[in-house]
């Protein structure tokens, strides 16, 4: 056999081998990972607040519904959340976890204000001396309007009004974003960030609140003022009397 006929014959062996490899080669699909959307709304529901550090976490004990005492569905969907999609809804948690962070050890909060998709929980700050805020446990709907403002993607001018010593101040939050983070900024004419109140939150329906404002000065002008600082979005606030 010449060489021409034996490098022919050879090939051909080769693509024959290769043929049959290939013919036996099993090729596992990858497992699809879910919209992000999708794992996010649900991680959404086990967001918790930690009391002490002023954190949000994801606690995989929390109950979403009361079936959850008995056949506890809500934490078999948890599991089927994707890694990928879990690493990504975190690092978005973190970056708002960090601010947090760093003005409830700066001192300067009045109070920090945090909105789950189960609560809505409000965590004191030490800077108490020109107001106080608390919970009305209930959306008031009397009184009337002494101050409106809405605060979106960036700082809002302050607008001045007569306070009392007790007054409510009405909070309604819209986000397109996952998570969000306003300032309230109240002040009088020496000082517009005398008392500065944080809202952070997870997008949720529950998005309308009311508190208390507690001035410690009594009657008097004060002013509000406001600012975006994560989330696209928009922060509705009344103060009314």
């Amino acid at each position: 056999m010449n060489k021409p006929l034996i490098f022919v014959t050879l090939l051909s062996l080769g693509f024959s081998l290769s043929s049959c490899r290939d013919d036996n080669t099993v090729f596992n699909e990858p497992t699809p990972i879910r919209a992000y959307e999708t794992d996010a709304q649900i991680l959404s529901q086990f967001v918790d607040v930690d009391n002490v550090s002023g954190r949000f976490f994801i606690n995989p004990d929390k109950k979403i519904n009361a079936s959850d005492y008995i056949v506890n569905r809500s934490r078999e969907e948890l599991m089927e959340v994707s890694s990928f999609n879990r690493e990504r809804f975190i690092g978005e948690m973190e970056e708002i976890n960090g601010l947090l962070y760093s003005i409830k050890r700066s001192g300067i909060a009045t109070a920090m204000i945090y909105s789950t998709a189960t609560s809505n929980t409000i965590i004191q700050g030490s800077n108490t001396e020109f107001i106080e805020i608390e919970n009305c446990g209930i959306t008031s709907r009397g009184g009337s309007n002494v101050a409106n403002l809405t605060v979106d993607s960036r700082r809002c001018e302050s607008t001045s009004f007569y306070s009392q010593e007790e007054m409510t101040l009405n909070v309604s939050a819209s986000s397109k974003s996952l998570f969000y983070y306003y300032q309230l900024s109240f002040g009088d004419t020496s000082n517009p960030d005398k008392g500065i109140v944080v809202f952070s939150g997870i997008r949720n329906p529950r998005e309308n609140n009311s508190y208390r404002i507690i001035s410690k000065f009594g009657n008097g002008w004060m002013s509000i003022g406001g600012e975006n600082l994560i989330g696209d979005g928009m922060l509705s606030v009344s103060v009314s009397r």
